[in-house]
């Protein structure tokens, strides 16, 4: 009997590739296999083939099962390859900002603010990395997820931008960027809500409209110094979301009236078909 199985699978196992994890996977089975013919034959089933045909058949489509086995193992390889190279180009492009940054310090004898180089690369690969993972987030429908990385992407940009604002440039005001970056993030948020149809969206798009004049109400009386008539921007958000709710009543009730006239039409449909094939006796 065990012969026989180690027959059968070695057929079987030809199909994939001869790893190392596709012999145990094979012995494995085997050892499965032998159990499972123990049972039956405990349980009065003398006859050999007819044991050795059953064990088989509840492997099922073994085929299929290898397969899928076999792809399995080809995406932990390449996952564990992509990693081991994201890796090695972290520690490369560490290396390389490191020695820029070095390098522009004792040319120029300027430590400060150059070490945003350092900084700014390291940023740079953090979004990056997030860039990759964006897709299988997708795919997964992992939006929330996405949502919150979407936002640690936001406020490291945004960090980044102050930095050099204000440590470089020497803006003054440059802590705005930090009322711009409410603003964006929740653009963003709001954005990617309509393209997943987060359920909440009709209530994110009025907010995020609101935040963005109110923002921009406050950075233009920051910069201009005109507080008045500028606060009328703060009451386009309040236009704004009236205009969406009254949108979205008309809506709805556009589709409950359609879905009553569609259910009218089934019931006269039935009433008009009853009348030809109804009698009083």
């Amino acid at each position: 009997m065990k012969e026989k199985f180690k027959k059968y699978l070695e057929e079987q196992f030809r199909s994939i590739r001869p790893t190392y994890a596709a012999m145990q996977f094979r012995e494995e089975t085997l050892a499965n296999l032998m159990d499972r013919a123990q049972e039956l034959k405990i349980k009065g089933i003398d006859d050999e083939e007819l044991v050795y045909l059953t064990c088989i058949d509840e492997l099922g489509d073994f085929q299929a099962t290898l397969k899928e086995f076999d792809e399995r193992e080809v995406k932990t390889g390449d996952a564990k390859r992509k990693i081991s190279l994201g890796a090695v180009i972290a520690l490369a492009v560490g290396f390389v900002l490191t020695l820029t940054y070095l390098v522009v310090g004792f040319a120029t004898k300027i430590w400060h603010p150059t070490w945003l180089i350092m900084v700014g690369g390291v940023f740079a690969g953090i979004v990056t990395a997030m860039g990759f993972i964006v897709p299988k987030l997708v795919k997964n429908k992992k939006y929330l997820v996405l949502r919150g990385m979407a936002a640690v992407t936001i406020v490291l940009l945004s960090v980044f931008v102050f930095l050099i604002l204000q440590l470089v440039v020497g803006l003054s005001g440059s802590w705005m960027t930090f009322l711009a970056m409410v603003a964006l993030l929740l653009g963003v948020d709001t954005a990617i809500a309509f393209v997943t149809s987060f359920k909440f969206k009709f209530i994110e798009l009025p907010v995020f409209v609101e935040v963005f004049f109110v923002m921009l109400y406050v950075i233009l009386g920051i910069v201009t110094s005109v507080w008045h008539p500028s606060w009328l921007l703060c009451l386009v958000g309040v236009l704004f979301a009236l205009g969406e709710l009254i949108a979205f009543v008309a809506k709805r009730n556009a589709e409950k009236a359609s879905d009553e006239k569609k259910k009218n039409h089934a019931k006269h449909v039935k009433e008009d078909e009853s009348y030809y094939t109804t009698w009083k006796d």
